[in-house]
């Protein structure tokens, strides 16, 4: 219950940025799919077709116009939420399998009420259902590094790992990761060509099943001669797949020829998308960031280190420490722990690889990385279940024990749940409460367009609300105008929408991330009276000003 109610109720508040983009996008696939022009299903360079697919469900329960509105917006964000939930309740099985029962259910607890992951399940964007789907690429990638002769977790993975593609584009990322896990997990005794001879049979099967995802689930690809190639593809995937443990050469040889001649007609029909890749890692966005106290495109390579600080929650990184280190203590007791050892080494390998290749590119927001807070839970629930043990440790009668151990839990769970739950449904502006010695404000962008809304309601209470013309800065327009009554434009532009001239403002709403970019002040806090501020989490978010006719005209 803790789980989905946030993700799927009042799910027509506060829209956010990109939002509108994609809900167009879903409709523009949707139509594209519906009438056979499967061409133009190729919308974007993220690629976003799982959030084109599943948002794109609302049209059969809305209207199919292609701008949208709140009723739209909280359709998709239903339909995107409870794919996130089925996502993460299969997650929980695959740390079932991982580790026992206990680390499982506190590392899905706290995935459950992440609220990063949180505010991004309930936005209509690519980053929570990539980071799903990355989350059970390594889990099932883990489990088939575990018990290699299960190869149903390789193929489960490789269609997963095709699903986080389609999703995002940063999920490339896991292929050089792959390799680093298989060398973790390799077993005493075997030989170089033998471990070299597993991991290149193990790594076409995983390569193969992700490129029939994508063929599959990618309107682009429905055409005959991929329908050929699929096929192809299929037969010499369903061989490796029933082949012995040592695959013959000349079968491996032919399923990597199958492969390479359908990944380059695949690249040929998509290498747009690729294209856009390069840009978006090479060119900065086009709006500014704040970061350490300074306006900037590009924020460098601390951004991401205090992005994970900043984000996570205060207990997440230090009991992901704690549990590792826990493991490297018990490593040579038992060989389960040796084991949970070499799975915890492979997360942290992860997280690492994502934050440094995330770090290398030129364009940069806090949620590329989320896919990282995901591996960093489940190492956090195995360092709860550890300290666990270790304060049952100090109690000699049974009952004791029992008690502390559960006071233990429910302590850490009800510090990490109650601040996260009080934030519904901004969890966007949440921080860790570690942070709250300094004005966060002075250290990095916040915003997530929370508090526009509420603005918006605000102004919808006066009178003659209908008749008012706001005047809004730039970044916070398009957030503001889904929810006023009145007219709304931005501050920056001459033109009202839909009209032949802009009349006096009655109002000016500043918004946070404007202001710390530099973008104010305009006529509301030169001339106007500051009449409301929208305050969510001890942070101001939002200003509205009273503006009158003389201060407009000086």
């Amino acid at each position: 219950m803790i789980a989905a109610a946030p993700r799927l109720f009042t799910l027509d508040a506060h829209w956010s940025s990109d939002e509108s983009r994609w809900l167009h996008r879903s409709a523009v696939f949707m139509d594209a799919v519906r009438v056979g022009n499967f061409e133009q299903t190729r919308v974007a360079h993220h690629p976003g077709v799982t959030t084109m697919w599943v948002a794109g469900l609302r049209q059969a329960f809305g209207t199919d116009d292609v701008w949208a509105s709140l009723k739209d917006l909280a359709l998709a964000r239903w339909f995107l939420g409870v794919a996130v939930l089925a996502g993460i309740a299969a997650a929980f099985f695959l740390l079932h399998r991982l580790f026992s029962f206990w680390p499982a259910m506190f590392a899905w607890a706290l995935l459950a009420i992440n609220p990063f992951f949180l505010a991004q399940s309930r936005r209509v964007h690519t980053d929570a259902l990539a980071t799903v789907f990355i989350l059970l690429t390594v889990l099932l990638f883990v489990l088939y590094c575990v018990s290699p002769m299960q190869r149903r977790y390789l193929i489960f993975s490789g269609i997963a790992f095709g699903l986080a593609c389609l999703s995002k584009s940063y999920s490339l990322i896991l292929l050089p990761w792959m390799p680093v896990c298989l060398l973790l997990f390799r077993r005493s005794g075997q030989g170089g060509r033998q471990f070299l001879s597993h991991a290149f049979s193990s790594g076409l099967l995983f390569l193969n099943c992700s490129l029939l995802t994508g063929l599959v689930l990618w309107p682009i690809f429905w055409t005959p001669l991929f329908g050929l190639l699929g096929l192809c593809l299929l037969g010499m995937t369903l061989l490796l797949t029933l082949a012995k443990r040592r695959t013959r050469i000349g079968l491996t040889g032919s399923a990597a020829a199958v492969l390479i001649l359908v990944g380059f007609f695949a690249l040929r029909a998509v290498w747009q998308v690729f294209s856009g890749v390069e840009w978006a890692m090479t060119t900065a966005h086009e709006v500014e960031h704040f970061f350490l106290g300074k306006v900037v495109y590009d924020p460098g390579w601390l951004f991401y280190l205090f992005a994970l600080s900043i984000k996570s929650t205060p207990f997440t990184l230090p009991l992901a420490v704690l549990g590792v280190l826990f493991l490297w203590k018990e490593r040579k007791t038992t060989q389960q722990a040796a084991r949970q050892l070499r799975i915890a080494v492979s997360l942290i390998c992860g997280v690492f690889l994502f934050i440094v290749c995330l770090s290398l590119t030129a364009k940069k927001f806090s949620r590329y990385l989320l896919p990282v807070f995901p591996m960093i839970d489940v190492l956090a629930g195995v360092g709860i279940f550890c300290g666990m043990n270790w304060v049952g440790k100090q109690f000699r009668p049974a009952r004791l024990r029992q008690v502390g151990q559960i006071a233990c839990v429910i302590l850490v769970f009800a510090l990490t749940a109650v601040p996260v739950v009080a934030m519904h449904p901004y969890y966007g502006t949440y921080y860790n409460l570690c942070w709250k010695v300094v004005d966060i404000t002075e250290i990095i962008t916040v915003g997530e367009a929370s508090g526009l809304d509420l603005a918006a309601k605000y102004l919808n209470q006066k009178p003659n609300a209908s008749m008012l013309s706001v005047q809004v800065s730039p970044l916070g327009t398009e957030f503001f105008r889904y929810y006023f009554v009145g007219t709304a434009y931005r501050a920056d532009k001459s033109l009202v929408e839909g009209t032949s001239q802009r009349g006096a403002a009655d109002y000016e709403v500043v918004y946070i991330r404007d202001s710390q970019i530099g973008r104010v002040p305009q006529t509301g806090t030169r001339n106007g009276k500051l009449e409301h501020t929208v305050t969510l989490n001890g942070i101001a978010q939002v200003w509205i000003y009273r503006i009158s006719q003389k201060g407009q005209e000086e």
